[in-house]
């Protein structure tokens, strides 16, 4: 898959400027252009505004200034850099944007936090993918994005078909391994008390591996596979870390209102918690 045209939400914190910086890396590597957007909140009549002549001035700074550190960032570089300045609900914002100028990929930063708020999720993160047809990439603080290790998550669904066909696209144009894990998630007392019935789940888990290990050989593309067994989201986890480098390549499955605000528990879970790049396919 090409990465021509790449999006990055930015705004005054460290999270977003380590942001900013993988998409300029990869804007460098892919001869992508790059766009910057900030978001600043709809004026709901603060009353710390009370008595200030120009309140839009007053609450779009903090919105430039964040466009004008990237800009500058970008300048060092020698890259081009178009900023955006939007008004409006963050997720929504970010997410309109990306599908009008036709984004390959969303980047953002993402806070290293206490483990409520891990499991809280910053809301512009999960919005934006919840919001978002667009692919997101999601970089941790101090996170390298290695695009040369690909971790496939599958779970044998149309959505994880979807991200293997990414993830063996970026594979084949970035000569990339691929490695492909599936979960198998039975509760001990489940395998005591119905043993056939876990050796099919086991078989179908198998099947779902041997399939996009099948596409990877027709492809050309380097892979290969793990089946794991445990909780999902933490062995995924686990297994990709364990490894060094890389990115963690999953699907959002598909949902409608305010149910894909919550992405669903494996791919939340290890968004929030991966100290890897996280890229969540949309489409």
């Amino acid at each position: 898959m090409s990465l021509k045209r790449l999006l990055v939400s930015v705004d005054d914190s460290e999270s977003s400027r380590h942001a900013l910086k993988a998409a300029l890396d990869l804007a460098g590597t892919h001869g992508a252009s790059l766009t910057a957007v900030a978001v600043m909140p709809p004026y709901q009549g603060d009353l710390r505004l009370v008595g200030v002549s120009d309140i839009a001035r007053v609450l779009r700074q903090p919105c430039e200034q964040a466009l004008d550190n990237a800009k500058r960032e970008a300048a060092l570089r020698g890259l081009s850099l178009t900023t955006v300045c939007e008004e409006g609900e963050p997720g929504q914002m970010i997410a309109d944007l990306a599908d009008s100028m036709r984004a390959d990929l969303v980047v953002m930063g993402r806070r290293n936090t206490s483990t409520m708020g891990r499991l809280l999720l910053g809301s512009v993160t999960a919005r934006t993918i919840g919001f978002s047809s667009t692919d997101v990439l999601i970089v941790p603080d101090g996170a390298a994005v290695n695009l040369r290790r690909l971790v496939l998550a599958t779970d044998g669904s149309r959505f994880s078909q979807h991200a293997a066909q990414k993830a063996l696209a970026l594979g084949r144009e970035l000569d990339s391994m691929v490695e492909v894990v599936s979960v198998m998630d039975v509760p001990n007392e489940y395998l005591a008390l119905a043993p056939q019935a876990a050796q099919e789940l086991a078989a179908s888990t198998k099947s779902f591996i041997a399939e996009v290990m099948d596409m990877a050989r027709a492809a050309s593309v380097a892979a290969k596979s793990k089946l794991l067994e445990g909780n999902a989201p933490e062995e995924i986890l686990k297994y990709a870390e364990e490894g060094g480098s890389g990115t963690i390549v999953i699907a959002s499955h598909g949902r409608t209102g305010l149910r894909r605000l919550l992405m669903g528990g494996v791919v939340e879970w290890i968004v929030a918690h991966s100290t890897l790049p996280v890229w969540v396919t949309k489409r």
